[in-house]
């Protein structure tokens, strides 16, 4: 499945060769998100969407044979910019942040967005398989964001992980020849992504937040096989301050708060790197993180593998590439038991 940043078609790839084979038949009309979740133990696909015209979003599930089995509504206050979402072995999580279009300008179809003050960030917690009537909805600090780690269940509370903007809505960036307002919403180190952690109590209501790491992080992978459960394990990526270039990798330890990095060589770059589990693996980080480097300085481009037991030591695998390839941001690993 292929998908985008905002809403639109998904479009179904063959898993071997890549080869386009059209929309997906159970693609709503408006469209699902460009994060779409696999649970694995399941084998369903959980969904959002969003648009201009009430109720602003729906939800919906699809089963391991690709039918639509679920979709509802989740009324908004009016139209929203999510882009990411979670889910847990019982609930699935969706957001309503403060950043959205200016509503005067939207009117004119003029697309603009900007940060509406006084707003909180609302996550809205559905059963799977619940109507809007069973949504639970919780207040939080207003932030946006872009990208999630994991969520799990935790007694009364449900756990999210994932990177805390602290300036959603930056100031444009300088000498950006004239791409400035644009660049400053792909520079991280100008929206500030933090690692996050929101507890959500069942029992009474409340929303409870952590800062896990005060560094500047995003675009977060780790063991797909854990996901929505209690997990250990995180990989963000770092960025280069002023562009959209990753520079390096930091492994978290969720349990400890313990973390190891590995910093790129100046002017190489790499790309989001999902987590491949070592075959016959024994534990949660017992595999290595795929990543597609781009080196700038040679004009060249390789696979590499970074063996996540022994983070820092840098790649254990180099697999050069025909030809440079443009620096990548989104990646995900099935290995042939998931195909």
């Amino acid at each position: 499945m292929s998908t985008f940043y905002q809403c639109g078609e998904g479009y179904v790839l063959d898993p071997e060769t890549l080869a386009q084979e059209g929309v997906a038949s159970w693609v709503p009309l408006d469209g699902i998100s460009a994060h779409p979740k696999v649970d694995q133990r399941t084998g369903e696909l959980l969904f959002f969407n969003y648009s201009k015209h009430a109720p602003y979003m729906h939800y919906g599930v699809v089963d391991r044979s690709g039918k639509l089995v679920h979709y509802v509504p989740i009324p908004l206050p009016g139209p929203r910019l999510p882009h990411d979402m979670m889910f847990t072995q019982n609930w699935s999580i969706l957001c309503d942040f403060p950043l959205f279009w200016d509503a005067e300008l939207l009117k004119r179809n003029v697309h603009v967005t900007r940060l509406h003050e006084g707003l909180p960030s609302r996550f809205a917690l559905i059963p799977r398989f619940g109507q809007p009537e069973d949504i639970r909805w919780f207040e939080a600090d207003p932030t946006f964001v872009l990208h999630f780690i994991n969520a799990y269940e935790e007694g009364d509370e449900v756990v999210l992980d994932g990177y805390f903007e602290e300036d959603p809505y930056p100031p444009p960036l300088d000498n950006a020849d004239g791409y400035g307002h644009m660049m400053a919403y792909v520079d991280e180190h100008s929206f500030k992504p933090k690692l996050h952690r929101w507890r959500f109590n069942l029992a009474d209501g409340t929303t409870r937040e952590e800062r896990l790491d005060d560094r500047i992080l995003e675009f977060g992978m780790m063991n797909q096989s854990y996901l929505g459960q209690p997990y250990r394990y995180a990989y963000s990526t770092t960025s280069k301050p002023g562009w959209f270039l990753f520079n390096g990798f930091v492994k978290h330890d969720m349990l400890t708060g313990d973390s190891w990095s590995l910093q790129l060589p100046e002017g190489v770059y790499g790309s989001e790197a999902p987590f491949a589990s070592r075959v016959g693996a024994v534990d949660e980080d017992d595999g290595y993180l795929v990543s597609f480097v781009t080196d700038e300085n040679r004009g060249t481009s390789e696979c590499i593998l970074i063996d996540c037991k022994r983070f820092e030591e840098g790649p254990v695998c180099r697999i050069a590439l025909p030809h440079k390839i443009s620096s990548g941001t989104h990646a995900h690993w099935a290995d042939r038991s998931v195909l």
